[in-house]
């Protein structure tokens, strides 16, 4: 299909040839991004299913959840209910919040008294604007928490699979385990559709990146 099938070739017919050759390459590559793009909410369900086994009896020694979307911290606080000894840790809060007033923003007053009332250990991090700095902070949070063994991750299903990718090449040989829970979405809406298209570009960038280039440093919009 895409060599030159005759010693004496008119212009027509390369011309023809060529279209036949692009068009097939335009269509395979066009399926394996649409598989790629389906493939990512897919992903993050299997590593929740992988982190629901691995907590089934047992809770993480740290739960991490990356601000960015609705629904992250209230799906971390949920789980930190259930989870009363797990430590956690909150990447990306907005300067003029504290834990309390995130806590009143996402659930009803009640839940918040017993949750500050039970004197569970938070830590804000108040520094990341992007992924590669959640990440990096949560690497700084690990230094200063030495015991944790186990750390859940949490983020919106889209964004699991970069966050992945990232926490590995900075955290390959760490004798923490890390898992990922993630918020789901039912991309019914435009708005929902666009952020995974996003990040399937951004996992794509973040990929060559970390594992081709071998870059330290990953710039976000």
């Amino acid at each position: 299909m895409f060599g030159r099938k005759y010693v004496f070739e008119s212009k027509t017919t390369r011309l023809r040839r060529l279209l036949i050759s692009g068009a097939f390459i335009l269509a395979l590559s066009t399926a394996f991004m649409i598989s790629f793009i389906v493939y990512i909410p897919i992903y993050a369900k299997m590593q929740k299913g992988r982190a629901a086994g691995a907590f089934y009896q047992k809770s993480p020694d740290a739960i991490a959840v990356f601000t960015g979307d609705k629904g992250r911290i209230a799906y971390a606080l949920d789980l930190l209910k259930k989870n009363p000894s797990s430590k956690l840790f909150i990447s990306g809060v907005f300067a003029a919040n504290s834990f309390q007033t995130l806590v009143e923003q996402q659930t009803d007053p009640t839940t918040s008294e017993a949750m500050k009332a039970a004197g569970m250990q938070v830590d804000l991090d108040y520094v990341s604007k992007n992924t590669f700095e959640n990440v990096r902070e949560t690497v700084e949070f690990l230094k200063v928490n030495p015991q944790v063994d186990k750390m859940l991750i949490i983020s919106s299903d889209y964004h699991i699979m970069r966050v992945k990718i990232i926490m590995s090449h900075f955290m390959h040989g760490s004798k923490t385990q890390f898992y990922f829970d993630s918020v789901s979405n039912t991309y019914s809406t435009w708005k929902d559709v666009r952020k995974l298209l996003k990040e399937a570009v951004k996992i794509g960038r973040t990929f060559v990146l970390l594992k081709i280039f071998r870059e330290d440093i990953v710039n976000e919009d």
